[in-house]
């Protein structure tokens, strides 16, 4: 697991981060203040994911675990939902990169 720690209090946020097969995934994390809420988009090789909303969740892509090696964990301490700009940046939540093994893992305790 791979806690992204560079993310700030902005509503537009794009980070890349290397996998253990050695490819890279984008990832564009986006506020949307009207709504407060957080959305991701995710694209890895041929994968592309718009819009996703961000929530408390050992696996946001849990969904598409057969068709990409990694998954995003969103970790939030209080239990409730990530809905203000300053969430990841106070530590209030968490947002980490899960490696294919970590996903099978999730899999097994969420099924």
């Amino acid at each position: 697991m791979k806690t992204i720690t560079s993310l700030k209090a902005i509503a537009k946020q794009r980070f890349q981060t290397p996998l253990e097969n050695g490819l890279y995934v984008d990832v564009l994390l986006r506020f949307l203040p009207a709504i407060s809420q957080w959305v991701v988009d995710v694209v890895y090789e041929d994968f592309k994911l718009y819009g996703m909303r961000v929530c408390n969740s050992l696996n946001i892509l849990i969904q598409y675990s057969k068709i990409i090696p990694f998954g995003i964990l969103i970790d939030v301490y209080d239990g409730g939902e990530p809905f203000l700009i300053d969430d990841f940046s106070s530590g209030r939540c968490r947002l980490s990169i899960l490696s294919s093994e970590e996903v099978e893992q999730v899999r097994e305790i969420t099924t």
